[in-house]
């Protein structure tokens, strides 16, 4: 896991949205196939680590059915729920003291972008009342691990709330990533955070191998392989698709706190 992190940062960054010269381009090439073979190992070990053992067929069929946005980027089409159904009940992996709502999304996902200001109302309105997970992915972009790193660094800030629009924004507006630690230092801070402290914490190869662990157990546990999903209680499973669109997840999410599930009430 700690070369995968290290990856992250060291891989292609401020690309695929960016413009780029013929002999930039045969460089960038070269680099990400060596970069790829190192993350592709790196991201091995991660997964022996965390012990979470490997993706399922059916996981890695589904995630082989990422398509092509309007914008030219690419995600992963939603997992569908039965005909007629707003959600699927599945088996509660981890233990939870509080109710807890859990989004599972992708920052280059235009779904995911869309759904944002739904969530971002959701939150003013039950901050403090119910816990609130967002579970970013690359969905196997290694360009994109910038962004992941800048989530999780302001995550530890205590920014991310703010941070969280702000990197959707830099990368479906801005069409930017990161060139640089500093540069992404320089993000955090304009959303609030120090920005020495924003760089120690981009280098905190132990807090960002626990919290990307953590995050990507969850993934493989709950077998999640395209985004926008939310995750009600650890108990219930949703979508845009399912809750009939993009304004009624959050209404769905409120109906879906009220099923029979285990987590303690405040």
């Amino acid at each position: 896991m700690n070369k995968f992190i290290s990856i992250l940062f060291a891989a292609l960054v401020m690309v695929g949205c960016q413009g780029e010269t013929a002999k930039e381009e045969d460089k960038k090439a070269e680099a990400k196939a060596q970069v790829s073979e190192s993350a592709a190992k790196a991201e091995s070990e991660a997964k022996a680590e965390s012990e979470v053992g490997t993706q399922s067929e059916e996981s890695k069929a589904a995630t082989s059915e990422e398509h092509q946005s309007h914008d030219g980027h690419s995600h992963a089409a939603e997992t569908k729920m039965a005909s007629g159904e707003k959600y699927q009940e599945v088996e509660p992996l981890f233990e939870c003291e509080e109710p807890v709502v859990i989004e599972f999304f992708a920052y280059h996902c235009p779904h995911c972008y869309n759904l944002e200001p739904e969530a971002e109302k959701w939150r003013d309105k039950n901050g403090g009342k119910v816990k609130f997970l967002s579970i970013p992915t690359t969905l196997g972009h290694d360009q994109l691990g910038s962004m992941l790193l800048v989530h999780h660094a302001a995550k530890k800030l205590g920014v991310l709330e703010k941070t969280q629009h702000a990197l959707f924004e830099r990368f479906h507006k801005e069409k930017k990533l990161f060139s640089s630690p500093d540069d992404a230092a320089a993000f955090l801070a304009e959303q609030g955070a120090d920005k020495e402290q924003a760089l120690a914490a981009l280098k905190d190869e132990a807090f960002m191998n626990k919290s990307i662990s953590a995050d990507y157990e969850m993934l493989m546990k709950y077998k999640i392989s395209s985004v926008p999903q939310v995750l009600v209680n650890h108990r219930y499973l949703t979508n845009i698709t399912a809750a009939g669109g993009h304004d009624k997840v959050f209404e769905l999410v409120d109906e879906l706190l009220e099923m029979p599930h285990s987590c303690a009430k405040k």
